[in-house]
């Protein structure tokens, strides 16, 4: 067995060859197939591009080319831009504090080359002719006037040839491909004004039509299911301002995947940031439930570093506290309103795009005619704007609230028309263009947790009772119970210990006056008894224990002025759509919905 020794003590400290040293600084900024088309398809669009074409080849992994209509290249500076740090969005350190474009680092280019073999065709507008050069593993190989349409044309291929071990570890065509997808749509989604299609070969993988709304990409490309379950959020605070869609409570994903952040106009996954939108929706949601949001925020350059990352996926920024809560309340503001809709959902409506070949529905065919470049430049109407008038959304907050507004209206639970009840447990009743049943044990926790959680005087109105309750526990109970009497207090239960792992509840909760008190105690005793939890957890956690036991049950019928009463309590409080466990209070059946299912529509 070869004898393996460290050297690293014995050799002279010396500069890496260029070869070596340029290699490593593309493995920082070219990480797969899709960090290439990241930065390929910013560059387009910092140059101005309207419509883009991406092919993949073994799923990025053998050929990647990105044509576009930008501005293009002047002959004199194309071999330039394949030079290390060379960039046209910088001059002077101060610049990188101020710059409001995707690319800035002159990195992408000369790292692509360093790893890959690239070949660019490019033509400014009013040129006669375009240049076309090839560069592979940093070395420039051809470099000629050419004829070439207006824009530029790259062709990546031989990706990581001459770093086979970083080949290696790439996975899947499939997989590849479905990164590529993924930052492809992440970049497309704020510029409404961009056209693009992606191919395989023969094979078209996703095709974008320019949109006027970002409520219209957003279901685009991120599903035809959303389209009724988005809610705009706007807020502001000095020296910031924050707009987007976030989704209904009642719509959820497995995953974390549809949370899109835009800081600027540019794409970043930020911690921070899907914290504050999970902090928002808290109480909200089931276990291992996600929302879809598409959120930016707009803020002076100065105050963010988005040079802490090499393919700026990650952002700094200074003052993280004020950030986090302005997306925090932005969000509170929009989901607390959330209630039922009258009138139908909108009649023509955008599919997903599958990222496997399928058939388009008729509407998506229809839209996609409709906002072709030919007939939004030549055939303006009042849905159809010129191009010129089509927003990047990323920079345009006004449009999202001025079109593409939902039809349906939001109205209050004590307008809808009564019923009845279903299995002593649904209520049923009707509004204009819908039906709507509402879970009446979820309706009432979330009345019980909101009175419990926000009293006008601090704290619980509390009921003595008027024989106190003595409860034997267990050591560990009895300890866990007196660590968190003054939690209890605070939510209106008090309770005192009373000889050995002996306890007396000698008062609760007005609301809960006709509960089970030792049942109430040994479920809130039940839901803090892991460690470990904040006491902002474990106050929550006592709060809904409470709404839950003193709630309305299932199966239990309830008068017609108890209806109305829940409905009216409904209306006054915030988060009426789920109950503090995440589940839904009410379920909607659009009129549409129902002509379908009896074969009218």
């Amino acid at each position: 067995m070869e004898k393996i020794v460290n050297r690293g003590l014995t050799q002279r400290i010396t500069v890496l060859p260029h070869e070596v040293a340029s290699k490593i600084a593309a493995g920082e900024v070219i990480e797969r197939p899709s960090s290439i088309v990241k930065e390929l398809l910013e560059n387009a669009i910092d140059a101005g591009a309207t419509d883009v074409a991406v092919d993949l080849r073994g799923g990025g992994k053998e050929a990647i080319r990105i044509a576009d209509n930008g501005s293009g290249i002047s002959p004199q500076e194309v071999a330039v831009a394949f030079e290390r740090h060379a960039t046209s969005k910088i001059l002077t350190v101060a610049d990188l504090y101020g710059v409001r474009s995707f690319g800035f680092r002159g990195e992408a280019l000369p790292s692509i080359a360093a790893v890959s073999r690239v070949e660019m065709a490019t033509r400014r507008r009013d040129d006669v002719e375009g240049t076309r050069i090839v560069v592979e593993n940093g070395a420039v190989l051809e470099n000629e006037a050419v004829g070439c349409p207006e824009g530029t044309t790259i062709a990546v291929s031989r990706i990581f040839g001459s770093l086979p071990v970083r080949r290696k570890f790439l996975r899947q065509d499939a997989t590849e491909q479905g990164h590529c997808l993924d930052i492809i749509v992440r970049v497309l989604l704020p510029h409404g004004r961009v056209r693009a299609r992606v191919t395989a070969g023969e094979r078209t993988l996703l095709e974008v039509p320019r949109t006027e709304t970002l409520r219209d990409r957003i279901v685009l490309l991120l599903g035809s299911d959303l389209r009724n379950h988005l809610i705009p959020v706007e807020a502001g605070a000095p020296g910031m301002r924050l707009w987007g869609f976030v989704s209904r409570p009642d719509f959820t994903r497995s995953s974390t995947r549809s949370l899109f952040f835009y800081v600027n106009g540019r794409y970043v996954r930020d911690a921070l940031l899907s914290q504050a939108v999970m902090n928002a929706y808290r109480n909200l949601l089931e276990a291992r439930k996600y929302p879809a949001c598409a959120v930016f925020l707009e803020m002076p350059p100065e105050t963010i570093d988005v040079n802490v990352h090499p393919a700026k996926l990650e952002v700094r920024f200074r003052r993280p506290q004020d950030v986090r809560e302005l997306i925090r309340q932005g969000l509170v503001e929009a989901l607390s309103g959330v209630r039922p809709a009258a009138g139908s959902p909108p009649a023509s409506g955008m599919a997903r795009w599958q990222v496997a070949p399928g058939r388009f529905g008729t509407a998506e065919a229809l839209l996609r005619y409709s906002l072709s470049a030919g007939i939004a430049a030549h055939r303006p109407s009042p849905s159809v704007r010129p191009l010129e008038d089509v927003p990047d959304f990323g920079t345009e907050p006004e449009e999202l609230f001025t079109q593409g507004a939902s039809p349906r209206r939001p109205i209050a639970f004590s307008s809808l028309e009564y019923l009845g009840q279903v299995e002593a447990t649904y209520l049923v009743f009707a509004a204009p263009g819908t039906m709507i049943l509402i879970d009446q044990h979820a309706a009432h926790e979330r009345i019980l947790y909101e009175s419990l959680r926000a009293p006008r005087g601090g704290r619980p109105e509390a009921q003595s009772l008027l024989i106190p309750e003595i409860m034997e526990l267990s050591p560990g109970d009895f300890q866990l119970l007196a660590a968190s009497r003054d939690l209890l207090l605070e939510a209106g239960v008090e309770v005192e210990p009373f000889g050995e792992n002996t306890a007396v509840v000698k008062s609760v909760p007005a609301l809960l006056a006709d509960t089970d008190v030792r049942a109430l105690v040994r479920e809130i005793l039940d839901g803090i008894s892991d460690s470990g939890i904040p006491q902002d957890e474990k106050r929550n956690r006592i709060l809904i224990r409470m709404a839950c036991r003193g709630a309305v049950k299932a199966r239990q019928v309830l008068a017609v002025d108890e209806v109305r009463r829940m409905c009216r309590d409904l209306d006054s409080i915030p988060f009426a759509s789920n109950c503090p466990h995440g589940r839904p209070v009410f379920v909607e059946f659009p009129a549409t919905t129902i002509e379908r299912m009896f074969k009218r529509a």
